[in-house]
């Protein structure tokens, strides 16, 4: 390395957190070298991680060519430490292919990548909270902008390849599919295609083993063959990218080339950077290939193509990650369904299928609690812009997993059924309040009487969920949390009864109706009742219509 030189492996640029909450910056080897002693990675976004961590994952498996089945994996599980000596071995082999700004086969990095008059861009192009001039936060100055260290350049670097949006980029010479001096679109960086989740222990140790997946798994994750390579074992890109190259596996996914890019700069830190289109890849049918995500099928992609088709679940900033728990868990949509070609609603992430195979063979005591992490970006139009960036934590038992043990997982599901079932009762009898008092059809007030009540049972729902343990009786769950669901539905119908105005208690014809306060109340109890059986005594009869 020269003095100039900045090398990942040794140099820190990989934000963690300690368990005591202090925030520093490691190299790759101090990070596996620390890994017992540390919580998380972190980062300028939390869409960062996520990036870094597939890096990290990447390394690993090819440092430790595998692990190549469960018992090598629970080795490393039983162990207190990474296994350095093997880490450090591959480091040295490597090790060229880490510097930041090597005149040749720079990190991540095309060394010659140029436009025709040599323009620079500002590095607004890919610091993800300063997307193109439009802030997500207002902690950054545009003065900050100007330079940022090698470290933090780092980070965007890898980010970008991960999460870049689409939209118009540099037209660089070299690559034949630009027209007009300009790279017309080809889609977002990959993990900005996907509904990302990882899976996390009580130390970083834990977690990189959890997602540690051995390439014996493979009727439902390709990774770890001869040919799935990371780019630093790769011969060094050139400007032109590869138009829907399918990728070999999981370790390409990782560490998939979505850009074409060169920093501007060095070691005193980067000021520009030149970024161009780079690797496309199509998202459908590639739950062979990515553990990292849940799966739905797609009857319009299937038509189309006339074969089943699974595209990736991406997460939604209207709906909490616990809501979608159906799709995440092998227990109710088994990732293994695909490999017989049965068309069902989700596949559940590999990731979660591994998870379920690691309990299933004791691997993982059967009280462990897994926390996933949920990641991901909303874009903007076109996708040419970050609208919005999505981290949430849901707690799993592992018990939920697990498809020889599916009540479990059913019982989870089950619930999101009941609060969901009672959330659309209480966006009708919102609406019967506000159309008795005047409003007109879906006033609004239905969607914000579901946003308190969705709000007030986010922690409710993760709390229940983690009693959910091997001896549980899970017939009293789901009566408790049945009780749990009606109690979040009070203080939602307390206000709006308390608020509304005169004419509403009085009420008004629609549809040949009478509707006023008094009667919503009355049919909201009722429809409850209903859809909430167990948080009610039982009686013989209701006399109370329901209106659907």
């Amino acid at each position: 390395m020269t003095s100039d030189g900045f090398n990942l492996l040794d140099e820190p640029w990989i934000i963690v957190l300690a368990p005591d909450g202090r925030e520093y910056e490691v190299s790759i080897l101090d990070l596996f070298a620390e890994a017992p002693r540390l919580s998380m990675i972190g980062g300028e976004v939390s869409t960062q991680p996520f990036a870094t961590t597939r890096l990290l994952l990447a390394f690993l498996h090819r440092a430790l060519d595998g692990p190549a089945d469960q018992d090598e994996w629970a080795e490393l599980w039983a162990r207190p430490e990474l296994p350095m000596d093997a880490i450090n071995t591959y480091a040295d082999r490597v090790r060229h292919r880490f510097e930041l700004f090597d005149a040749e086969a720079p990190f991540f990095q095309v060394a010659d990548l140029r436009t025709a008059k040599g323009e620079v861009s500002g590095l607004e192009k890919i610091v993800a909270d300063v997307p193109n001039g439009a802030p997500l936060f207002t902690t950054r100055s545009a003065a900050s902008l100007r330079r940022i260290t090698p470290a933090e350049a780092t980070r965007w670097l890898v980010h970008a390849h991960a999460f870049d949006p689409s939209g118009i980029k540099s037209g660089v010479v070299g690559d034949p599919a630009v027209k007009n001096g300009k790279g017309y679109p080809i889609g977002t960086g990959w993990s900005g295609q996907i509904g990302g989740v990882l899976a996390h222990g009580s130390d970083l140790r834990q977690t990189l083993l959890l997602n540690l997946i051995a390439r014996d798994a493979e009727t439902y994750v390709r990774i770890g063959g001869t040919d799935d390579l990371p780019p630093w074992e790769r011969e060094p890109d050139h400007a032109a990218g590869h138009a829907d190259r399918p990728p070999n596996g999981a370790i390409e996914l990782y560490t998939w080339q979505t850009r074409r890019v060169r920093l501007v700069g060095d070691r005193a830190g980067v000021t520009g950077v030149v970024l161009a289109n780079g690797d496309r890849i199509q998202p459908q049918n590639r739950h062979r290939v990515e553990p990292h995500s849940a799966w739905r099928h797609s009857k319009p992609q299937s038509a189309k193509l006339k074969r089943v088709v699974y595209m990736p679940r991406a997460h939604e900033t209207s709906r909490s990650f616990w809501r979608g728990l159906e799709a995440l868990l092998p227990s109710i949509s088994p990732a293994s369904g695909a490999a017989r070609g049965d068309p069902q609603p989700y596949l559940a992430p590999g990731l979660m299928q591994w998870i379920d195979e690691l309990t299933e063979n004791e691997c993982l005591p059967e009280d462990f609690v897994v926390r996933l992490r949920a990641h991901g970006v909303e874009y903007g139009a076109q996708s040419a812009t970050y609208a919005e960036i999505i981290d949430d934590v849901l707690p799993l038992p592992v018990q939920l997993v697990r498809q020889d043990r599916p009540d479990a997982g059913r019982t989870a599901e089950r619930a999101v059924a009941d609060a969901e079932a009672a959330a659309q009762r209480l966006w009708r009898f919102a609406e019967n309040v506000a159309q008795a008092a005047g409003a007109e059809p879906k006033s609004g007030a239905g969607e914000r009487a579901q946003e308190t009540f969705f709000s007030a049972l986010e922690p409710e729902y993760r709390a229940w969920l983690a009693t959910l343990r091997p001896d549980c009786d899970l017939g009293e769950a789901r009566r408790k949390w049945q009780k749990t669901v009606r109690r979040a539905c009070a203080p939602v119908t307390t206000e709006f009864v308390s608020a509304a105005p005169t004419a509403a208690w009085i009420g008004r014809d629609i549809n040949g109706r009478l509707v006023n306060v008094p009667l919503a109340e009355a049919w909201f109890n009722a429809a409850l009742r209903e859809v909430l059986p167990l948080a009610f005594p039982p009686r013989e009869s209701m006399q109370v219509e329901v209106q659907q």
